[in-house]
Order: structure tokens, then C-alpha cells, then sequence
């Protein structure tokens, strides 16, 4: 776990850039090599993210732009979860829904979490899309990610969101 953030701005160089990079082309904000390299594209798709977010319009990817980049780019990548699925993305989902009781954000029924997408998960996620007023269908997409996400960085600030690498952890 990192113990430090390093902002990044044009000119600045390394994996940290190619990271940015590579998030910003999931988000398809960025177009260019995923090089390394923090040029004039890669500030233009940052100017281009933070406006379309909301944050400081400066092309500077400071805290608060990396914070959203990491929890947007987890969002975009996770698949299309229902019934009958199987494995780690399931385990993940069972997982947040089981803490939210400990949050205090609820209980949707979540009892165990053993990677299987059953009739019990299937229940959960429709509670909890009902309680945060998204289609209450049972299947796991993009808004219901983003809700499961937001779950995950309850309480947290952006450095936490950041330093403790909830959205960038394999």
C-alpha cells in the first residue's frame, strides 16, 4: 500500500503516469500511447475528465482527480453480474453488501460470502438497488457497481480512497 501521493502534471514521467493513462483510455478520455509520458493529450483528457466530474479544471491530477479516476475506472471494469454467476467479482459484491451492516447503511440479507450468485445474493441486490433507488432487477450492472462502490469508499476520504488502494488492489 502506497504511503504517499505524488500529483502529476505535464511533464511528469513513470508508471504512475502510464496508470493514469491506462485508466483514463478504460474511461475513454485518452486516445494517445500509454507511454509514461504526461503530454499535451494526456492533460487534455484529464481537463476533459475533471469537467465532465465536476472537480478543479486545472489538468493537474491532484488527489481528489486520482480518487475519482481509480473508483471510475474500477466501475468500468467490472462485467455484468446475475444469478448463476460465479467467482471473485461475485465474492466482492457479497462482501460490500455483508459490511453495510457494519456501516450502519443497512442489511440486505447478505449472510455469507462464498463467490456464488444465488437466489440469497440475488435478493440482497435487489434490496439494495431499492434502497438506493436504481432499477431493483437482481442484475449487477454499471449503476449498481457505482453504488457498490461508493459503498466500498464509505467514509473515506480521497487520500484514504487513494492510499489504501480499494479501487486499484487486484
Amino acid at each position: 500500500m502506497p504511503t504517499a501521493f505524488a500529483t502529476l502534471k505535464q511533464g511528469s514521467t513513470g508508471a504512475a503516469v502510464r496508470d493514469l493513462q491506462q485508466g483514463l483510455t478504460v474511461l475513454k478520455y485518452y486516445t494517445g500511447a500509454v507511454d509514461g509520458v504526461f503530454g499535451a493529450k494526456t492533460k487534455d483528457a484529464v481537463v476533459k475528465y475533471q469537467k465532465d466530474k465536476n472537480l478543479t479544471t486545472d489538468g493537474i491530477v491532484g488527489i481528489d482527480t486520482e480518487a475519482s479516476i481509480e473508483q471510475d475506472t474500477w466501475i468500468a471494469k467490472r462485467p455484468v453480474i446475475k444469478q448463476g454467476a460465479q467467482g471473485q467479482e461475485v465474492k466482492t459484491l457479497q462482501s460490500v453488501l455483508k459490511s453495510a451492516v457494519e456501516y450502519g447503511v443497512g442489511n440486505f440479507g447478505i449472510t455469507s460470502v462464498d463467490g456464488i450468485f444465488g437466489a440469497n445474493t440475488q435478493a440482497g441486490v435487489i434490496k439494495f438497488q431499492k434502497a438506493n433507488n436504481l432499477t431493483a432487477d437482481g442484475i449487477v450492472g454499471a449503476a449498481t457497481w457505482r453504488a457498490v462502490s461508493q459503498l466500498m469508499a464509505f467514509d473515506l476520504s480521497p487520500e484514504l480512497i487513494v492510499l489504501s488502494g480499494i479501487f486499484t488492489k487486484a
